[in-house]
């Protein structure tokens, strides 16, 4: 029975013709394809040359044995079948036949009954390991098309996990970024966002990007790739960015591959950026199903963005109105305008891009504004001078007075410095211009319109304050020269009372004629008149106001320090301050030993022309030979120091040694600590410094 549909090729190997020609006969009758060789090197040749299915040889063969003819075989087609034909069959050569791979083992004389179906059987055989094999590679490769998609449905859902339980926008992107490379299998990749402000894309997060590269990389949108997909929001691959005519790199160092991945980051109509992949880790072109992979990434990692750009407008919203509380409650506790000043721009630049600070007087009269104040984030850096003429109606318009600080500044900044990095605020107070307030930074990110009304709402804030400050300023001084008053008119009623004693005893004496008796009375009528003026400033300058109240120390202390700042500044004097923790309080009249610490710490700063080191300490202390705990405040400079012989008068009214000095500050000082039952020492040395050491009851 003869099968015309086998394509089957058998190769006979025999050094036997007859052999050969009655095998070929058979299998030909089969409906095979079979051709015979006797020779070793034509066998050779022929499994070399051809694909054969199935090789029957003898063992032994002139040359070549079976043995060989199997191996080689082995090596040019694994799937090929050979069966062995001798004469001289051997337990050892049937073993090393089925060691070797043969199929079978036939003797000679061949059965060609059994020949036959040795045949059939070894190529059923072989179709079947042949589908078999074909069936376990398409497993294979369901498995690994189904292992990639659990890889990539598993990285979905690990994104959609990570971005939902991220709300740091910085965090989210770099996470965004190295799930994407890592599910796509790109060594380079970045995130680029829109900034709404100038349609500007800027590298938010990336991986394979040299610094540089990142803080430089600015594109407009419909320029490069990736201004290409954000302005029409399609996602975009390109199989050879050479040969694309739109994108043609100019520079061949940037990609490793030629292939590469643009797919905008879009919620619904809008485009927040993109996100962009090259450099395939196994160096192969990207494929469609990449593309449509980061297709369903990116519309993740937008709704993530998108959700953190609003917990970022929020928390942003949070912190201005925690800035505005923080200062709204921070500067009714501060009295000196610098100290003002910088507590704002510090509590500002932690928000915002700070780093210069400017309060601009305004003179009416004179229609000028002129630097009042200064502050920068860079010790080296300082505007030396800025003085210009502005009308009123000037400063009023906004844009004009911009536009003419920013020409004025711009010298000083150099040429990254842009308009808008610059806020200018006037101040106005009931109506009353007081003077400009200006914030910006030199080179970094522009300023946006809700950076400029915070900045608008502080200034403000800060107008009332700057009103509050001059009118502490003035109280301070009012209140010294009531001090002084009281110190001069008390030290008055000696010498009156002398005179109008000394008048007594003349108008005694019978001797004086009516004109010295008239001039006498004249005399004594304005002593009385002098007697009772006294007695009014001192009712004036001191109503009954000293009674003492329990009060901790420390923040008169730190009052003032704060009120002598500014001429510590210009004296180039460096405050140190050592302030133990929980000291009780004290009974004290606050005015009064606020006067006393002030007029201590001027004397400090006087004696130290050329600048120097103040250090001011506080703590509780026991004194035994007192039996009293006391807190003791130390005041200590590095100036001019006092004179042995002057040492033990200086608490003495009037004596000074200053030019102008009047003598009274120190017994002021005396004056008030005694009557709080305190005491004050000192200890001094020429050219070295002076000590105070005041001590006042617990």
């Amino acid at each position: 029975m003869t099968n015309k549909n086998n394509s089957e090729k058998i190769l006979i190997i025999d050094d036997e013709e007859r052999m050969c020609l009655s095998l070929v006969a058979i299998l030909k009758d089969l409906g095979y394809q079979a051709k015979a060789v006797s020779q070793a090197n034509q066998a050779l040749k022929e499994i070399e040359k051809d694909n054969y299915d199935l090789i029957v040889s003898d063992i032994k063969m002139p040359d070549l044995d079976g043995f060989d003819i199997l191996k080689l075989t082995k090596r040019q087609n694994k799937d090929s079948l050979v069966i062995f034909m001798t004469g001289y069959a051997s337990l050892e050569s049937a073993i090393q036949a089925i060691n070797l791979g043969a199929y079978d083992y036939l003797t000679k004389p061949l059965d060609f009954g059994k020949f036959r179906l040795t045949v059939q059987r070894a190529l059923e055989k072989r179709e079947y390991d042949q589908s078999k094999n074909l069936l376990l590679e398409a497993l294979k490769q369901k498995n690994l098309e189904l292992k990639q998609k659990v890889s990539e449905l598993n990285a979905l859902y690990q994104t959609g996990k990570s971005l939902s339980s991220t709300a740091d926008l910085k965090q989210l992107l770099n996470q965004i970024i190295s799930l994407a490379t890592k599910v796509i299998g790109a060594k380079t990749g970045s995130v680029m966002l829109i900034n709404p402000e100038n349609r500007e894309l800027y590298i938010s997060a990336a991986i394979g990007l040299e610094k540089e590269v990142i803080q430089n990389t600015r594109l407009k949108m419909g320029s490069s790739i990736a201004g290409y997909v954000a302005e029409k929001g399609t996602p975009l691959m390109i199989e050879d960015v050479e040969k694309d005519i739109r994108f043609r790199r100019i520079n061949k160092q940037k990609y490793e591959t030629k292939s590469l991945l643009s797919v905008p980051l879009k919620i619904k109509n809008k485009v927040l950026g993109v996100i962009n992949l090259n450099n395939k880790v196994d160096g192969t072109s990207f494929s469609k199903s990449d593309l449509q992979l980061l297709t369903t990434f990116a519309s993740q990692a937008a709704v993530a963005i998108e959700s953190a750009y609003i917990f970022e407008q929020m928390k942003r919203k949070n912190q201005e109105l925690n800035l505005l509380y923080d200062i709204a409650t921070g500067v009714s506790h501060l009295q000196d305008f610098r100290e003002i000043a910088s507590f704002i721009f510090a509590k500002l630049k932690k928000l915002l891009p700070l780093d210069f600070c400017f309060w601009l007087d305004w003179e009416p009269e004179t229609e000028k504004i002129s630097l009042g104040f200064q502050e920068t984030s860079h010790k080296n850096f300082k505007i030396r001078e800025l003085e210009l003429s502005l009308k009123k109606n000037e400063i009023l318009d906004l844009k004009k007075l911009r536009s003419k600080l920013f020409h004025h500044l711009k010298p000083y900044f150099g040429k990254e410095f842009a308009v808008e990095h610059l806020v200018v605020v006037p101040i106005l107070t009931e109506g009353t211009l007081q003077g400009i307030f200006c914030l910006g930074n030199r080179k970094s990110q522009v300023l946006s319109e809700s950076d400029y009304n915070l900045i608008s709402i502080v200034a403000s804030q800060s107008a009332s304050v700057y009103e509050r400050e001059k009118a502490i300023l003035n109280a301070t001084r009012l209140v010294t020269m009531g001090n002084m008053i009281s110190e001069i008119t008390h030290d008055l009623k000696k010498p009156l009372t002398n005179i109008k004693g000394s008048l007594q005893i003349l108008r005694q004496k019978n001797t004086l004629n009516k004109d010295t008796q008239r001039l006498l009375d004249s005399t004594e009528e304005e002593i009385f008149r002098l007697t009772e003026l006294v007695k009014e400033l001192v009712n004036f300058s001191n109503p009954g106001k000293y009674q003492p109240e329990r009060k901790a120390l420390l923040p008169i202390l730190e009052k003032a320090i704060s009120l002598v700042e500014s001429d510590s500044i210009s004296g180039k004097i460096v405050i140190k301050k050592d302030f133990a923790l929980d000291l009780p309080p004290v009974f004290v009249n606050e005015k009064e030993i606020l006067e006393s610490f002030l007029n201590l710490i001027f004397n400090a700063i006087e004696s130290m022309p050329k600048g120097g080191e103040l250090k001011v300490r506080a703590k509780q202390t026991y004194l035994s030979e007192q039996e009293k705990e006391f807190i003791q405040v130390t005041i200590s400079d590095q100036g001019m120091g006092i004179a042995p012989e002057n040492l033990h008068r200086i608490f003495e009214r009037y004596f000074t040694t200053k030019d102008g000095g009047t003598g009274l500050g120190l017994a002021v000082v005396d004056r008030i600590i005694k009557a709080h039952n305190g005491f004050v020492s000192v200890e001094s040395q020429p050219q070295v410094g002076t000590t105070f050491e005041v001590f006042l009851p617990i």
